[in-house]
This record gives structure tokens, sequence and C-alpha cells, in this order.
């Protein structure tokens, strides 16, 4: 599976995974400029802002690894831009959703409110 599929294999298994847990999509890859949020979910009274990480099995390490500081700023200004646009908002949190495909088959971590950001 090419890196661009699993990507978008992983965003598939996650939406479908918390649409099962009764959050609603609002956005997927909302774009502004160079930066993406991934997933913009509601949920009760919240947004829930998704990043989504995806590894196949064999690259033997956790995909949330790759949650840095500099990533979490990007998000962080990703979403003031969207909410921005978006006044009427909620409250608003940073998931994580880890999908590792073992044999084809997602294996889904949730990590909710997975960074606050402060003095980002």
């Amino acid at each position: 599976m090419e890196t661009i599929d699993l990507g978008r294999a992983g965003e598939d298994a996650a939406l479908e995974w918390l649409q099962e847990r009764g959050m609603t999509l609002l956005k997927r890859n909302w774009r502004c400029g160079h930066y993406e949020l991934d997933l913009v979910m509601e949920y009760g009274d919240s947004i829930r802002i998704v990043e989504v990480k995806s590894l196949r099995e064999s690259d033997g390490f956790d995909p949330t690894v790759n949650m840095t500081p500099e990533k979490c700023r990007r998000l962080v200004h990703a979403a003031r831009r969207f909410l921005a646009e978006n006044p009427d908002c909620k409250e608003v949190f940073f998931d994580v959703v880890a999908v590792i495909f073992r044999n084809g088959t997602p294996q889904i971590s949730y990590i909710p409110s997975a960074f606050l950001p402060i003095h980002m």
C-alpha cells in the first residue's frame, strides 16, 4: 500500500470509528494555505480537531511519535483559521487517532485531548 493510500485508508477507518461513537463529520481535509486539518468532528457541545496518524504494523513504531511540537503548532494555527471562518463553533479539543494496519486490518487507538494549545 502506497503512503498516500495508507493515509487515506487510515482516515477512512478513523472516520468510521469516530462516527460509530456518535461524532459527526463537519469537514475532512480542510485546507488553508499550507495548513490542513484531517478531520473536524462535532461531538455534543464540542468540536474535535482530529489528527490521524497511519502506519503499517511492519513499520514498527507508534505513529503518535510524529506528533511533534511543530506539528501541534501547525494544527493550532490551522484550527485558529478554521474557527475564524466558523465563529459559531463550540469548545475545541485536539485529538489524535493512531491507525495501525495489521494484515490489512486497521487497529484504532484514540487519544482524546491529546494536547492543549497552550503558548503555541
